[in-house]
């Protein structure tokens, strides 16, 4: 089971946005990829709103596109190249912004990174 965190640092961001304090908020832009969101038996940990970097990435890759399922719902789509983290048990992903702050992060179930295989990978952003 995968468990999903809105950082601190984002929630604050929405709160000024909404409230007229600030009048832009950085786009996401990648997905940070990380295998340290797992314990020692395997099971997903729960992030941190404080978190503003994963226990270990491994990688990062541009946001592909964004669709809107349902109104309330961003789904990111990153792509991780065929030639990129081969071997890697990925655990651990962060919707990051444009300027590098981390926004939203997920840990899950470890899932392995074939050699010469891409790995799609969606995250929702859910309101």
């Amino acid at each position: 089971m995968a468990n999903t965190v809105i950082t601190d640092y984002r929630r604050e961001q929405l709160c000024k946005i909404t409230s007229g304090a600030i009048s832009t908020l950085a786009p996401i832009a990648e997905v940070a990829f990380g295998d340290g969101g797992v314990d020692a038996e395997g099971n997903a940990l729960q992030p941190m709103g404080n978190q503003q970097a994963l226990t270990h990435e491994i990688g990062r890759y541009a946001i592909d596109k964004v669709e809107y399922p349902v109104a309330t719902t961003a789904r990111y789509t990153v792509t991780i190249p065929a030639a990129d983290l081969a071997g890697e048990q990925i655990s651990e992903a962060a919707l990051v912004d444009s300027e590098g702050n981390f926004c939203a992060i997920r840990n899950m179930l470890a899932k392995g990174k074939d050699e010469g295989v891409a790995f799609i990978f969606t995250f929702d952003d859910e309101f």
